[in-house]
């Protein structure tokens, strides 16, 4: 009997390895005869970097660039053969900020910028940016200036590379834009399709969850239409760009810089060979922080499931949350399972995660075998 594990992170309680893990021993509990494959999934936010590395041997180089807010930080760049892979969490990512800190008035993508430079230096043929997770809603003008952009206020003078200095760009210089950027692939990895403005754009959907209040949505969001605008006289339109709103922007910012956007489910399951597992198992098994209805738009378990079904193998997911349970049966999901015990508080489930995930699996072991 073999198993292929394929779970994303449980955010805020366990990383896509940890739920593998977990699982894997939840499994072996049961019976140690059993296979077991752990190809831990994730779609180009918090702990991409990580799980790709898991799945590939390569190595992590440390470098000290300006951080989400303003701050000096150590942030890592995995290299694997010839492709630099950074992560936008990890250097302007809400996960690095407390409750009271968020505020995209004064976090600023420099930092990434910072880190691609850091990349050219290392002569990859490949630089891939996992979008997801960001503290910041500045339209990657961070990002822009790291690379050499100049954005200027109506005295010529630089503006603040945040989501505040949008409003104040008169004048847009691309002429210190490094070059280096024309002989690289350059690849954002993202799970949304959210175009710049708009609202179904960055700073309505994205905004308040990183600290912008409702009401000041329509003016931000005019200050990034007008933004775009000015870029727009001189470069390529990209604002409406499926994933040009990813992380505040960061997505468009690269498409001006001559990449591309991806998928990161898409990515990380090609890289794992997801499907070459699948097609080899009896059974697999996914999971994540929530299921609901929302999970066919981009999340990994769901795209597990499609890989899966091609193949006719049956898929059990475990989850922190689960609603919507019959729209994911009718999908194809042979069940879904909440590891949270009903009377357990969020803060103590969130602390009790792997344990919670490790028990219910287990729990559940002869339910999935009868299935298959």
């Amino acid at each position: 009997m073999k198993f292929v594990i394929a779970p994303d992170s449980f955010k805020e309680s366990m990383s896509a390895i940890e739920a593998s893990l977990q699982i894997q021993e939840a499994i072996h509990d049961y019976d140690a005869s059993f296979i077991t494959q752990c190809l831990p999934m994730a779609d180009g936010g918090e702990g991409t970097l990580e799980t790709l590395m898991s799945s590939l041997s390569g190595q992590i180089m440390m470098y000290e660039v300006t951080g989400v807010c303003f701050e000096k930080r150590s942030v890592p760049i995995a290299i694997i053969n010839d492709c630099a892979i950074i992560e936008c969490a990890k250097v302007c990512g809400l996960e690095l900020l407390d409750e009271q800190h968020k505020n995209p008035y004064l976090t600023t993508t420099y930092g990434l910028g910072e880190l691609i430079l850091k990349a050219l230096d290392l002569s990859m043929s490949r630089i891939m940016i996992c979008l997801g997770g960001s503290a910041t809603n500045d339209g990657g003008i961070g990002l822009l200036m790291a690379l050499g952009v100049q954005f200027l206020d109506c005295h010529h003078q630089p503006v603040i590379p945040t989501m505040k200095g949008l409003k104040d760009i008169e004048y847009i210089d691309w002429c210190g834009l490094d070059q280096r950027l024309k002989d690289v692939e350059l690849i954002g990895v993202c799970d949304v399709s959210n175009p710049l403005c708009g609202k179904q754009g960055a700073t309505y959907v994205y905004g308040p969850q990183k600290g912008l209040h409702l009401d000041e949505c329509e003016s931000i969001d005019q200050a990034m239409q007008r933004y775009a605008q000015l870029i727009e006289i001189s470069q390529p339109s990209y604002q409406s760009f499926p994933g040009a709103g990813a992380a505040g922007g960061l997505g468009y910012a690269l498409l001006l810089c001559g990449g591309h956007l991806e998928r990161g489910f898409e990515v990380v399951s090609r890289i794992s060979r997801l499907e070459d597992a699948i097609a080899s198992c009896d059974c697999v098994i996914v999971g994540e922080g929530k299921m609901d209805y929302q999970t066919q738009y981009g999340k990994t378990p769901y795209g597990v499931l499609q890989i899966a079904k091609k193949y006719h193998k049956k898929v059990y997911a475990f989850c922190g949350r689960v609603e919507d349970l019959d729209v994911l049966q009718s999908w194809g999901f042979e069940n879904v399972w909440s590891i949270t015990p009903t009377s357990m508080l969020l803060a103590q489930a969130l602390q009790k995660g792997k344990e919670n995930l490790k028990q219910c699996v287990f729990t559940h072991m002869e339910e999935m075998l009868h299935g298959i």
